[in-house]
């Protein structure tokens, strides 16, 4: 069951970023020194998502293997640190609604504090969710510029 509200979570969320995030960017940070194209964002966050779900369905096929447990809850963390840095931090900052931080205050937040808090409270020991979340969050972070260049390479392609 967490698996199915991790994923709900994720695509709402990702729905939300895919639909403003590019426009609110260029509009609150126009003087940006990384202009970013819609197009390559939506293709950026798809790749995410696939991969959350990937995590998620493995794991629930699977849930006794500790590596696919480490994966999810990892992305489970990545999600919960995304949600606050940098969708919440941007709206403190910058006075103005940040795209992302209702689904992340909404859905992503509490319920996904719930599921940490579940796997910490039955089997997993905090160092474990953490270096999870850690590894899961440096490699999501890393992937970003590979899906943008895939999108690139892709769009173009069809173009």
């Amino acid at each position: 069951m967490e698996a199915i509200v991790f994923m709900l979570c994720l695509t709402l969320h990702n729905i939300e970023e895919s639909l403003w995030l590019m426009d609110w960017r260029n509009t609150t940070m126009p003087n940006s020194h990384r202009k970013l194209d819609k197009n390559h964002f939506i293709f950026a966050v798809l790749g995410i998502t696939i991969l959350g779900y990937l995590s998620a369905g493995l794991y629930m096929l699977i849930p006794n293997n500790k590596y696919l447990e480490f994966a999810f809850i990892g992305f489970v963390g990545a999600m919960l640190i995304n949600a606050v840095l940098p969708h919440l931090v941007c709206t403190i900052k910058h006075k103005r609604y940040c795209p992302g931080v209702f689904t992340g205050c909404v859905l992503i937040i509490p319920l996904h504090t719930t599921i940490l808090c579940n796997a910490i409270n039955n089997h997993l020991n905090v160092s474990e969710m953490v270096l999870s979340t850690l590894v899961v969050g440096v490699i999501l972070l890393g992937l970003i510029p590979c899906f943008k260049w895939l999108a690139y390479r892709a769009l173009n392609f069809l173009n």
